[in-house]
């Protein structure tokens, strides 16, 4: 795995609930299955460890979600930095998915939000393979 690029984290919120991530209003999260988009410039083999272990320093919008839902699968896009264009492709392939929560996982950047809500889990091989994403777990 190269040491920078973009990575996917497939999450399944299994009840709904109210999650507060940080300084972004609480909000009610339906049940389902929830598409992170995320950025290393650098240690990506370590940010997608660190985001898979049980304990951690709670500090990204992320953590917050992460702490009450369960990471299912890990894809990755190594020397790509660009989240924003990938969240819109990705809510452009996938006709019910919508961002979750706006500015989640975007409070450094312009676009909508970094958190896709997809309601059931859709077809993720197929996905990769438009976007040339790489399973990892």
């Amino acid at each position: 795995m190269e040491d920078k690029g973009l990575y996917l984290l497939l999450l399944e919120l299994e009840t709904g609930r109210t999650i507060k991530a940080g300084r972004l209003p609480a909000k009610y999260f339906q049940p389902g299955f929830y598409l992170y988009v995320g950025r290393a410039k650098s240690r990506l083999k370590q940010r997608i460890a660190r985001h898979l272990r049980d304990r951690k320093k709670i500090f990204w919008h992320i953590d917050y979600f992460a702490s009450k839902a369960s990471i299912r699968e890990v894809w990755t896009k190594a020397d790509y930095l660009d989240e924003c264009p990938m969240v819109r492709r990705i809510l452009r392939l996938i006709k019910k998915a919508r961002i979750a929560q706006e500015k989640f996982g975007a409070s450094d950047c312009r676009c909508c939000g970094h958190l896709i809500y997809l309601g059931k889990k859709s077809n993720l091989e197929k996905l990769g393979e438009k976007l040339g994403l790489k399973k990892i777990s």
